[in-house]
């Protein structure tokens, strides 16, 4: 490391669109570690690793549980239109927090940290025109129960059994594999923010799951399966990340640095700091209409070109608190959803309720911190921001 270099790593929050990224920042900067800006400035080069794309997450769980709470009222409720602004708040967070991610990506200036992206190409490209993945595998790995059902409230044509990630836009197979693996995983996220924009896919939670939230746990699952588990942070001295804690000899913010500076020298060196000139698909002008074949078939799972199907399901193995994540925070951030909306109310007495909520939540969501039970990066969904 060069002793002439003062920057540290911070896990920083943009106020603009609530993704995080990590950052190497100068003192006379003035951003602190764990702390929440209006903006991320555009000079700085961003690691994304945990939580980056899990904070999405958070709104995902608003979606599909008040659609699952929809179903409680009738059709002339008025507390339905309520619940919508709840959707309706989620799906503008996700829509941020995707563009970012992508226009990152695209103009190179947000890099996945311990990822070959060679590799996550590859398999993205198994799930989606090769074999596929098997849906009880996802599930089991993401702690989920979202492409089994999918595949049984849809009555899923051919091999229910196996999930394959289908763009909303089809595009031909061999433009997919001809397409550099930056540009790839720019598309991948073009596509998921295509799905959430979408409004077909907001008529009810089956269609939310199947267009959109498979696609954004299956973009998760790949990143898990082609990213060195160091850039978890669920190493125990990498708990807890705060402003008052010093961070900078942790194993995360150790290797962060190491990552960062050596992507910094190597796009010195290979002048590759320019941004992709690959044209999307879902982006007007339309392209070529070479992207759009008459018919599109996967290839047969006898295809010798995708025998990768198993290749990375047996070696991935995700820690219990990534996983737990998912499974506790999308009902604990659907009731502090409920809470916030409850306060826009000019009612003392619910504003009250509302406020003890919110209170439970943290303190709760803290505690199973404290355990271990849930990665202290963990956003706690009954903070404001």
């Amino acid at each position: 490391m060069d002793s002439r270099d003062n920057r540290t790593v911070a896990l920083i929050k943009s106020l603009e669109t609530k993704n995080r990224f990590y950052a190497l920042v100068t003192p006379e900067s003035g951003i602190r570690n764990a702390e929440t800006v209006e903006r991320i400035p555009e000079d700085l080069l961003l690691g994304i690793a945990y939580p980056c794309l899990e904070d999405g997450l958070n709104d995902f769980a608003v979606i599909r549980t008040t659609f699952e709470t929809l179903d409680y009222f009738p059709e002339d409720d008025p507390v339905r239109d309520e619940m919508m602004e709840i959707i309706s708040d989620a799906r503008g967070n996700l829509t941020r927090r995707l563009k970012e991610l992508r226009d990152r990506i695209r103009s190179n200036t947000a890099i996945f940290l311990g990822t070959d992206y060679n590799e996550f190409k590859s398999y993205a490209l198994d799930m989606a025109i090769g074999r596929g993945y098997p849906r009880r595998n996802l599930d089991s790995m993401m702690k989920l129960n979202v492409f089994s059902m999918v595949a049984q409230e849809g009555g899923s044509d051919g091999n229910a059994d196996v999930y394959r990630y289908e763009f909303a836009v089809p595009i031909d197979p061999n433009i997919l594999k001809e397409t550099p693996a930056r540009d790839f995983i720019v598309l991948l996220f073009e596509d998921v923010l295509h799905s959430v924009l979408d409004d077909a896919n907001y008529t009810g939670r089956f269609m939310f799951d199947k267009n959109v939230f498979q696609k954004f746990i299956a973009v998760m699952f790949v990143n898990y399966a082609t990213t060195d588990p160091m850039f978890y942070g669920i190493n125990r001295q990498d708990y807890a990340v705060s402003a008052d804690k010093d961070m900078d000899q942790t194993p995360l913010y150790v290797a962060i640095r190491k990552e960062i500076t050596e992507i910094e020298e190597r796009k010195l060196s290979e002048g590759n700091s320019a941004p992709s000139m690959f044209t999307s698909p879902f982006s007007p002008p339309v392209p070529s209409t070479s992207l759009y074949p008459t018919a599109i078939s996967a290839p047969s799972p006898d295809d010798g070109e995708n025998s990768g199907f198993m290749m990375f399901g047996d070696s991935i193995d995700l820690p219990a608190e990534i996983k737990n994540e998912e499974a506790l925070m999308g009902s604990i951030t659907s009731l502090c959803s409920a809470a916030k909306l409850l306060l826009r109310k000019n009612d003392p007495d619910t504003e009250r309720f509302a406020r003890l909520i919110l209170t439970d939540a943290v303190r709760l969501v803290d505690e199973l911190k404290r355990l271990h039970i849930l990665p202290p990066q963990a956003i706690n969904p009954g903070l404001s921001d």
